[in-house]
């Protein structure tokens, strides 16, 4: 039967129909099998919730986010970093103000939220000068677990009139918004603090003087110290006022501010004193009352360096009767000095030194025996180098008259007449010297004393001398360096982390820990291997832990320069008691059943078609820390941790793997019908384009079709 126009048209339609029925199938399907593309870092929103203190952030990154920074000016240096363990959506309570927007992914990239934020009901600290009477002031504070975190301020916000001061029995607190609240409900809001304030009740009362009588001052006027590179102890010159006497000062590395009861350096003097090493110093003063400075002044003491300057090499020349003199400072503070003498006496910081900074030094000389020592900025001295001047000559000598490794022992000693030595080299910088015995001789150039970075394995260095008359002569010496070479990237990584208290459970690749130490605990004692033994290692660590928040941090250097930063933050507690429970209470993924078991650290889901998973994990300890890994952007292959870390720092891991439903039947039946419709249109069109007349017989078709469905009438 030959196709008319009509059936043609219907033919088409019918096509089409299955053309599109074939990419529906091949659509569904897709989804089920497309992975999770990955989106530029970006900050795609910053919105106010319901007009108040809560921020919500939303942001993209194809490398996980690592958290957020807000600051209150145009200057990511000046801004507050939150992490958020991977999550794109973060809530922030932030007090009045107009605010700047970060965003950090876990490869260190950042990327600035292209806009501002202003909060006008949030809260504002209310500063009340020149009170007289009864009043209230508002003080607007950061809590994380509920508790108020500073000290006592409302005498920072409240100053009385001249011939008023404060009665302390009347100042009170009538309201505080954070109460009720624990660090569980902060953290059921979405958040890591909350912003909450008190209402201070105070009363300044006349002194009985009028203005002729002023309140008491009290404050500490200023906090000096030397900027000077030394290589001891500086001194620290505090200036105070009051107008009721000192009777001490107190100085601290830690910023809360002490009490009555505290280790206070007994003094009547505004001015005062004290010798301390390197570090951030904060003081305080207190009158012969016992009254505390609302105030503190805080002060660094730096530069300070104990390693004394290296002398390099001596050359000296009978031709232009000089030294050249080559030094260097490992210390950091620099060269500063040179000082000659034909006595082997060591001189002194009140010696006559010739001044310079310079790392290579000549000094003009007459034939003859030197002794050489060279200063650093900090006053440390270098041990002393020897050095002759020979009378002009045209010998033939190219020999050495001395050869050595700064810290290693070259086999066999040194003979002049011997050219070929050994070492073996612990570091991958070799500091070799040498002298020569006759002063017209030279050394040939590169191949003098110098500083050599050693690649792993056998190394020949090479000292060549040239003589008066021309002549060269070399000096071997094969180093032995089995570590990496100063040229490879090395790791900066620690390989374990141990403490004198608590269980930590420590990883490489997580650099931030929080845990809490008995209040027995005076000092925390940390001990840091890195993964590369060449390495520094540089841990900061309180003298003594005070009560709450103490922070630690181990920075780890590699010989190429990158460093990585490991922060602990220690929480120390009013009681010895520290709990070592990692359990999860409760874990839920909404729409799924997985039968939690605070026993059983893994469980299995099929994702289907989601990319995104919504999972609530509450600890049994409500001190212990829960972080989870993204739950976004999620494929078959992903898989979902969630940590759960105890006050003693051990932690727990419930790992969630996930599996992408398979494709269902009927989407397989739509794709083949599809498939086999469009292959038969093909050829359809093949045939009518090679002159083929194609004819269907509907009338067998139908008659097929009333046989296969007739009734039996025997």
């Amino acid at each position: 039967m030959k196709f008319n126009k009509t059936q043609n048209i219907l033919l088409s339609i019918a096509f089409v129909i299955m053309v599109i029925l074939g990419t529906i199938g091949i659509t569904i399907y897709g989804r089920n099998i497309q992975q999770s593309y990955a989106l530029g870092l970006a900050i795609n929103s910053v919105k106010i919730s319901n007009g108040s203190d809560m921020v919500a952030i939303r942001a993209s990154s194809s490398n996980g986010i690592a958290g957020y920074y807000v600051g209150t000016s145009d200057n990511i240096n000046n801004a507050t970093f939150y992490p958020n363990n991977g999550r794109l959506s973060y809530n922030v309570s932030l007090i009045n103000g107009t605010y700047h927007f970060w965003v950090k992914d876990n490869n260190g990239n950042t990327a600035k939220y292209n806009g501002t934020v202003t909060i006008s009901n949030s809260c504002s600290s209310n500063f009340v000068a020149n009170a007289k009477g009864n009043g209230t002031s508002k003080h607007c504070y950061y809590t994380a677990d509920g508790k108020y975190l500073e000290e006592t301020k409302s005498e920072q916000l409240v100053t009385c009139a001249s011939g008023y001061k404060r009665d302390e029995s009347k100042t009170t607190v009538s309201k505080d918004t954070c109460s009720s609240l624990t660090a569980s409900s902060i953290q059921s809001m979405g958040l890591t603090k909350k912003v909450c304030y008190k209402i201070w009740n105070y009363s300044c009362v006349a002194t009985g003087g009028g203005s002729s009588a002023p309140a008491p001052s009290l404050s500490v006027e200023s906090v000096t110290t030397s900027n000077d590179w030394t290589n001891g102890n500086k001194e620290i010159v505090v200036t105070s006022k009051s107008s009721n006497g000192i009777s001490g000062y107190y100085i601290s590395t830690n910023s809360a501010k002490p009490n009555g009861s505290s280790n206070w350096n007994a003094s009547s003097s505004t001015t005062w004193s004290t010798t301390q090493g390197a570090g951030t110093y904060y003081i305080w003063v207190k009158d012969s009352s016992g009254n505390i400075s609302n105030n503190y002044k805080s002060v660094t003491v730096s530069k300070i360096e104990t390693t004394p300057p290296h002398i390099d090499s001596v050359i000296p020349s009978s031709i232009n009767k000089n030294l050249t003199i080559n030094a260097s400072d490992e210390g950091g503070s620099g060269v500063a000095g040179y000082y000659v003498s034909s006595e082997n006496n060591a001189p002194n910081l009140s010696s006559s030194w010739n001044n310079s900074n310079d790392s290579s030094y000549v000094i003009n000389k007459e034939a003859g025996t030197y002794y050489i020592w060279v200063k650093d900025a900090a006053g440390n001295i270098s041990a002393s180098k020897k050095a002759t001047i020979a009378e002009s000559s045209t010998t033939d000598n190219n020999s050495l008259a001395s050869l050595s490794i700064k810290d290693l022992e070259i086999s066999p000693a040194f003979d002049p007449a011997t050219i070929e030595y050994t070492a073996v080299a612990t570091t991958s910088k070799a500091i070799v010297d040498a002298t020569l015995q006759d002063s017209n001789a030279t050394f040939v150039k590169n191949y003098g004393p110098r500083t050599v970075n050693l690649k792993s394995g056998e190394n020949n260095v090479v000292i060549r001398v040239k003589s008066a008359l021309g002549n060269t002569k070399d000096y071997t010496i094969k180093i032995t360096y089995n570590g990496k070479s100063s040229g490879t990237k090395t790791s900066a990584r620690l390989k374990s982390l141990t403490l004198n208290s608590g269980n930590l459970t420590f990883d490489p690749n997580i650099t931030e820990y929080r845990m809490y130490v008995p209040n027995s605990l005076e000092k925390l004692e940390v001990q840091a291997v890195a993964e590369d033994s060449n390495a520094e290692v540089k841990i900061e660590n309180p003298e003594v832990l005070e009560l709450g928040d103490n922070k630690v941090t181990i920075t780890v250097t590699a010989t190429d320069g990158t460093s990585t930063v490991y922060t602990l933050n220690i929480i120390k507690k009013e009681t010895n008691e520290i709990s070592s429970n990692n359990y999860l209470k409760s874990l839920i993924i909404t729409g799924y059943d997985i039968k939690f078991e605070r026993e059983k650290q893994e469980y299995e889901i099929s994702l289907g078609n989601r990319t995104y998973l919504n999972i609530n994990a509450v600890a049994e300890d409500p001190n212990a820390e829960v972080t989870m890994d993204n739950t976004k952007y999620l494929t078959k292959d992903s898989v979902v941790k969630v940590m759960v870390r105890a006050e003693d720092g051990s932690a727990r891991i419930y790992t969630i793997l996930l599996n992408k439903r398979s494709i269902k039947i009927w989407q397989i039946i739509l794709i083949i019908l599809g498939g086999i419709i469009l292959l038969l249109v093909i050829i359809y069109f093949i045939l009518r384009l090679m002159g083929y007349t194609i004819y269907i017989n509907f009338g067998v078709i139908k008659d097929f079709f009333l046989r296969l469905f007739r009734k039996n009438d025997d």
